[in-house]
C-alpha cells in the first residue's frame, strides 16, 4: 500500500506540471483584452501606450512565452504565485482569505451528497417498485436534470414569497464566531450543490444495491436469523461499496465545481467567485494558480478512491 501511495505520489508533480503547462498556453493564446490595459485602467483613455508597455516590461509580458512560463514555475516553487491584475494583492495571502468559505461549502455539500445519496439509495433498494423507491427515483432524475442555479433563485425566491423571509445573500462570518449567521449563509449553498451531487450517487447506490441484495450470500445471511440492518450494512453494503467509493470520488469534484455557480449567485467570496471574477477580466495569474490547485485536489480525491478500495474490499492489494 505504502509503496503504491508513494508511486502515485511521485505522478503528482509532473501532472500538475503538465496542467500548468497547458493552462499558460492556452489563457495567453486566447484573444481577449490585454492585461496591461487592465492594470493600468481597464483600458481607460487616460493611460498612454508607453505606460501600457512599461507595465508589459515590469511584468515580464512581452518576454517569449517560454520565458514567461519558466519564470512563473520558478516563483511557483517558492509559493510565489505573482499578485493580482486589479489589486495587486499576492495570490496566496487572497487565496488565504477565500479558502475558509469555500471549503465549508465543499465540505458540507459532501456529506449531504453522501448521507442523502447512499442513504436512499439503500432504502430505494430494500423497498423496490414502492412510492418510496419511485420518488426516490423521480427525486433523482430532477436533481440531476435541473440546474443548479434555477434550484438557488427558487430557493431565494419562495421562502421569501410564502413567508416573507429573505435569505442573506454575500459576506462570509467564520462559523467560531457567528454559527447562526455562518449556517444562514452557507447552508442554502451546501444544500443546492449537495442535492445536486447526491442524485448520481443515489441512482448508483440503488442499482448496486439491487444486484447485492439478490446475491446467495446475502439469502444465507437472512437463513441465518440476522436482523435486516445487519444484513444490509454489513455485508450488503460492504461488497456493493466500491463502485459506491468510485461515485461519491466524482461527486466530490462535481461539488467542487459547483461551488463556483453558488458562490458567485450568492455573492460569497469564496473561490468560485473569484475564479469566476477573474476569468471575466482576464486575471491571468489568479486563473493560472486556481487550475494548479483544481488540478491537485482532483488527483489527491482520486488517489483518496483509490486507497479506499483496498479497506472496503479485502481482496483488493496493491504493490
Amino acid at each position: 500500500m505504502l509503496r503504491y501511495t508513494l508511486r502515485r505520489l511521485a505522478w503528482l508533480p509532473i501532472i500538475l506540471l503538465a496542467v500548468s503547462a497547458i493552462a499558460f498556453y492556452m489563457l495567453r493564446g486566447l484573444p481577449g483584452q490585454d492585461p496591461a490595459a487592465i492594470i493600468a485602467g481597464q483600458g481607460s483613455q487616460q493611460t498612454t501606450e508607453e505606460q501600457r508597455q512599461r507595465i508589459r516590461e515590469d511584468l515580464g509580458l512581452d518576454d517569449p512565452i517560454f520565458v514567461q512560463y519558466v519564470s512563473w514555475i520558478g516563483d511557483a516553487l517558492t509559493l510565489d504565485f505573482g499578485n493580482e491584475y486589479r489589486s495587486g494583492k499576492p495570490i496566496i495571502d487572497e487565496f488565504a482569505r477565500r479558502f475558509p468559505p469555500s471549503f465549508q461549502i465543499v465540505f458540507m455539500s459532501i456529506v449531504i451528497s453522501a448521507v442523502v445519496g447512499i442513504t436512499f439509495g439503500i432504502l430505494s433498494a430494500m423497498y423496490r417498485n414502492t412510492p418510496l423507491d419511485y420518488g426516490v427515483r423521480v427525486f433523482a432524475v430532477a436533481g440531476s436534470s435541473i440546474p443548479e442555479f434555477f434550484l438557488l433563485a427558487l430557493m431565494i425566491i419562495i421562502p421569501a414569497y410564502l413567508w416573507q423571509y429573505s435569505m442573506p445573500v454575500g459576506g462570509y462570518v467564520p462559523i467560531y464566531e457567528d454559527p447562526w449567521t455562518n449556517l444562514r449563509l452557507m447552508l442554502p449553498a451546501a444544500i443546492i450543490v449537495g442535492i445536486s451531487g447526491s442524485a448520481g450517487l443515489m441512482r448508483l447506490t440503488r442499482t448496486t444495491m439491487l444486484e447485492v441484495l439478490r446475491s446467495d450470500y446475502v439469502r444465507t445471511a437472512h437463513a441465518k436469523g440476522l436482523r435486516e440492518r445487519t444484513v444490509v450494512l454489513s455485508h450488503a453494503l460492504r461488497n456493493a461499496g466500491t463502485p459506491i467509493a468510485t461515485a461519491l470520488g466524482t461527486a466530490f469534484i462535481a461539488v467542487f465545481g459547483g461551488s463556483v455557480i453558488v458562490e458567485t449567485v450568492l455573492s460569497i467570496q469564496g473561490l468560485g467567485g473569484w475564479f469566476f471574477t477573474a476569468a471575466q477580466i482576464r486575471d491571468l495569474p489568479v486563473v493560472q494558480f486556481l487550475a494548479v490547485y483544481t488540478a491537485f485536489i482532483v488527483v489527491l480525491a482520486n488517489l483518496a478512491v483509490d486507497l479506499s478500495y483496498a479497506y472496503i474490499d479485502p481482496r483488493i492489494r496493491y504493490t
